[in-house]
């Protein structure tokens, strides 16, 4: 049984997602009750979400109460029959996920919804109730990663896996991207772009152009992870996408079940150019920029150019600085109207907040070419400054309830300006036919390795190939292995043998995907409590994990601060949700000192007779001669 349900401050459901025991386990309390007579035709959506929300209006309005009065709200709940149910809040929307896991995971799987959330809908949580395109949207991405958390190792990790390949390759790649951002400012005129290539959902590529903001790792995290979804979104027998677009926003699209098994490639690349729109999946969505919020908006186009293949085309349309002050002015604007009306003190800091958001936003609006502003842009405009001439008038007076109220009626004014500037997705179908164009392009150039690609997808890094000299001559340095996982968290790259778990050769043990999985999570949950190093084994393997940091020369440095300590203020070890590990650094390291420290991950699974001094051994030679695997230099290090 699983549910994610997000309410407003009126304790009223946005957004839910829940699976046919949850339905059938509300039909039950209903019926029991006598305030629910289940209809048989209704499908799963229609199950009665008034009586879901008189389930949980206890448990929301006491988690309010405890934040806004005591600000020490839940942060999770264990009932007696096994439910766990974890709450987190962002722009003043409760978000609750409940079901028989730990509690960990459910924790993870919520900072990953809100994530989604924020990359698709930036402050402006309610538009999931008006929206159903969005909706359906944040459910297929959230679908799109439980099935791959469950199976891809990276996912797992929150890590980009790079595609390894040569020289050449890595050159056409890097020019057909440039190429690419080169034609997005030709054809659309827009100066700030990317160009992205995904293999699977493997990191191929990206060349950005010289005025584009850097995207985070948590921006490729997220794309990565659409451009998974959209493999499923083209169909065999027609040839075209079932995603045409976004030209109508209240209307979800018919898309199939990212859980569904993936259908294979729909045209030749040479078949494409017959319909110019078909095969390619245009939208908007936000990305991160300071504090890693995503708060810039971005057109993207996602086609796919062979199978398994996808290139992602990304280009910041002229908001970002109004969405910066509208995302600075509902933060204070949440502010106020989550503490209680006669809580004066935090009414002014609020207040104090939204006067220097007011101040920035306003002075973006002055500048808004007279071109960009649509009659609908220039209603949102007057309409806010009547609003924030009445709420400044009600702070002078110093009625904490009406300032409470007012400040509530500018939010709704700051979502309306929102929608009509920031998100307003009109422009993305100006772009789908530039964007075929181009992939077109990229298509060609690329043509002759897409087979090349494919097939590096499965086997990028395979301790199961003995065909592969250099892979081969690596892996003979270390009798025991098993497997490993790498990951430098400065840019979250993650090197490690694919997970290909035929029966291995005589006489090494099987290693499963659940004992990596396992693994995984009994590191993550020493990590917690400030252990950076530890070994353990069970009754087939041992196993290792370090955690570690750098300065610029690639000399080990220990923290200045305890990381028990530094831990304890931390979210969970990852990067979507916040960057864990970017955290860390700073927590450990303060002063200053933390632009200059880098931070390192080593999984090691060895057979189960190797020996801890063996295992410490081989742990420091594998981060001290990765680079012969990945080409990145690489310096020895002090793992204790």
């Amino acid at each position: 049984m699983h549910c994610i349900l997000v309410f407003d401050h009126l304790n009223d459901i946005v957004f839910s997602k829940c699976d046919k025991n949850f339905v059938k386990h509300i039909e039950k309390l209903g019926e029991k009750r006598g305030l629910i007579c289940p209809d048989p035709e209704d499908g799963d959506e229609n199950f009665n979400l008034n009586f879901v929300m008189q389930l949980f209006s206890p448990i929301v309005t006491s988690q309010r109460i405890m934040s806004s009065q005591f600000g020490n709200s839940y942060t999770s709940i264990q009932c007696q029959d096994g439910i766990n149910m974890v709450f987190d809040e962002y722009m003043g929307y409760l978000f609750v996920n409940l079901a028989f896991e730990d509690i960990h995971w459910l924790k993870r799987m919520l900072g990953i919804c809100i994530s989604i959330v924020q990359h698709l809908c930036g402050p402006d949580v309610s538009v999931l109730k008006t929206n159903a395109s969005r909706s359906m949207l944040v459910m297929r991405l959230i679908d799109t990663w439980a099935t791959l958390v469950s199976k891809d190792q990276s996912v797992l990790l929150e890590a980009l896996e790079q595609l390894f390949v040569n020289s050449d390759v890595n050159s056409t790649i890097i020019k057909a991207l440039k190429d690419s951002t080169d034609r997005i400012k030709t054809l659309l005129d827009f100066s700030k772009s990317h160009a992205i290539i995904f293999v699977e959902n493997k990191f191929l590529g990206l060349y950005s152009s010289k005025s584009a903001r850097e995207l985070s790792s948590s921006d490729l995290l997220f794309l990565g992870l659409m451009a998974e979804m959209t493999l499923n979104d083209f169909s065999v027998e027609e040839g075209i996408s079932v995603n045409e677009g976004t030209s109508n926003d209240d209307q979800p699209s018919p898309q199939d079940s990212p859980n569904s098994e993936r259908k294979p490639m729909i045209k030749p690349c040479s078949q494409i150019a017959e319909k110019p729109e078909d095969n390619l999946f245009s939208d908007l969505v936000l990305l991160s920029a300071n504090n890693n919020i995503a708060v810039c908006p971005y057109i993207i186009h996602i086609a796919p150019i062979a199978e398994g293949i996808t290139l992602i085309l990304l280009y910041q349309t002229q908001w970002e600085s109004l969405n910066f002050a509208l995302n600075d002015a509902l933060s204070a604007i949440n502010v106020i109207t989550s503490v209680s009306y006669n809580e004066k003190e935090g009414i002014k800091r609020g207040m104090e907040s939204l006067e220097s958001a007011m101040k920035k936003l306003l002075d973006v609006i002055k500048k808004i070419k007279n071109s960009d502003i649509t009659p609908r842009l220039d209603a949102c405009i007057k309409v806010l400054h009547v609003k924030w001439d009445l709420l400044k008038k009600q702070c002078g007076e110093g009625h904490e309830m009406a300032i409470s109220s007012c400040a509530s009626s500018l939010g709704v004014s700051l979502r309306e300006l929102l929608q009509a500037a920031s998100l307003d997705r009109s422009p993305v179908q100006r772009g789908r036919h530039a964007a075929q164009a181009i992939a077109r392009c990229v298509c060609t150039a690329v043509s002759h390795f897409t087979d090349f690609l494919k097939v590096k997808a499965v086997t990028n890094f395979s301790l199961g190939s003995r065909d592969s000299l250099s892979i081969n001559k690596y892996l003979e340095e270390f009798p025991g292995l098993v497997h490993f996982l790498y990951i430098d968290r400065t840019n979250h790259r993650l090197t490690a043998p694919s997970l290909q778990m035929q029966p291995p050769e005589p006489p090494l043990p099987q290693l499963t995907k659940e004992k990596i999985w396992t693994m995984v999570e009994f590191s993550r949950h020493h990590l917690l409590e400030g252990n950076l190093a530890l070994m353990w084994r069970d009754t087939t393997f041992s196993y290792a994990y370090y955690l570690w940091f750098e300065d610029g020369a690639g000399s080990a440095i220990k923290p200045k601060v305890s990381p028990a300590t530094a831990i304890k203020t931390l979210p969970l070890p990852g990067v979507f949700n916040g960057d864990f590990y970017q955290r860390l650094i700073e927590t450990c390291f303060p002063k200053g000192q933390s632009n200059k420290v880098r931070c390192f991950e080593l999984y090691c699974i060895h057979i189960g007779l190797a020996t801890s001094s063996c295992v410490l051994e081989q742990s420091r030679r594998i981060a001290a001669t990765i680079c012969e695997v990945t080409g990145v230099p690489s310096n020895p290090l002090d793992l204790l």
